[in-house]
């Protein structure tokens, strides 16, 4: 009889052993919920940059807009740091539930990551949606004796002058020194934190030019002056500021700045698809057009799969031409 007994539980050890094995090969399935009952707590939207930059402004908006239709709290959360690599690897790293999403702009998609090794790439994420696209102006102040960007390249010549871009390595630092390496002048390149300091630090007298994307409330307001525009074609809402290829810089990448959300590498298509609809419900309300209009920046739809084709496109053609500028890592 104990020996009966002994086998049994032996068995049922046995038995449990085995389901427990087979629970723990499920989890990652299991850890996914049910498409049809999500979202069923609230989604956090990580922005890469401090608050008051352009990211964190249209993130804010479309998530606030995108709440009521996919009747859930969007929570934005900012991760600044590294050239938005900070808040970029930490949704690439998350769990492909549908619960953080990136509100996802160039420098961290596809600039960075060829100058330094980052944990991610474009093809590690779920592209939802593309939501606007950004002129990244070169501006100085207002009261600057500057009025066009060659006389800004002519005195750089003569004196030591100054820019700041949103980071180190970010766009508009790859953009501004490759510009000046084919005039072959030296402006001291000032790596800032965010568009809302590359502002403070142009308003206060501390660098003589800055160029990010973001920066279309102060030229609104007539505090700043665009020289040029690092974009595909002139900005509507200041058309006498000529591009870097109307300037003569023909090799120069045409890239705006491109604003998205993305989730995680392996979202489930029914729940990515559910995170579409209610953004792109949000993109299509009037608040959200006139928050790009107010930018001075324009609304750009893109499905999931013309976003995703659009980034990969910009990384690999981005990288062979910083690796012929000896740009790239």
């Amino acid at each position: 009889m104990v020996t009966k007994k002994r086998a049994l539980c032996g068995m049922l050890v046995f038995l449990v052993c085995v389901m427990a094995t087979f629970v723990m090969s499920l989890q990652p399935c299991l850890g996914a919920e049910d498409p049809s009952v999500f979202p069923s707590k609230p989604i956090t939207m990580i922005i890469p940059y401090a608050a008051g930059g352009s990211s964190d402004m249209i993130g804010r908006k479309l998530s606030e807009l995108a709440s009521k239709h996919i009747k859930q709290t969007i929570v934005v959360e900012a991760k600044p740091g590294g050239s938005g690599v900070l808040g970029t690897s930490f949704v690439a790293n998350a769990a492909p539930d549908g619960y953080t999403v990136l509100l996802a702009t160039d420098t961290p998609m596809y600039y960075v990551p060829h100058q330094r090794s980052v944990p991610y790439e474009p093809r590690d994420f779920t592209f939802i949606i593309q939501v606007s696209e950004g002129s990244m102006p070169f501006v100085v102040r207002t009261d600057s004796k500057f009025k066009t960007f060659k006389e800004f390249v002519d005195e750089a010549r003569k004196t030591q002058l100054s820019y700041q871009s949103q980071g180190p390595k970010s766009s508009g630092n790859v953009i501004a020194d490759y510009v000046f390496s084919l005039e072959k002048v030296k402006v001291r390149h000032i790596p800032g934190a965010g568009v809302s300091e590359v502002v403070r630090q142009l308003l206060g007298g501390h660098v003589d030019a800055g160029i990010t994307a973001g920066l279309g409330p102060q030229i609104k307001a007539g505090t700043i002056r665009p020289l040029a525009v690092a974009g595909e074609k002139r900005n509507k809402f200041y058309p006498d500021a000529p591009t870097f290829s109307d300037l003569g810089y023909k090799a120069l990448i045409p890239f705006g700045a491109k604003f998205g959300v993305v989730g995680p590498k392996g979202l489930p298509p029914e729940i990515a698809k559910k995170l579409h609809d209610a953004f792109k419900k949000a993109y299509e309300e009037e608040a959200f057009a006139q928050l790009n209009d107010n930018m001075l920046e324009s609304r750009l739809y893109a499905d999931p799969e013309a976003y995703r084709q659009y980034t990969i496109q910009a990384y690999e053609g981005l990288g062979k031409v910083l690796k012929d500028l000896g740009l790239g890592k």
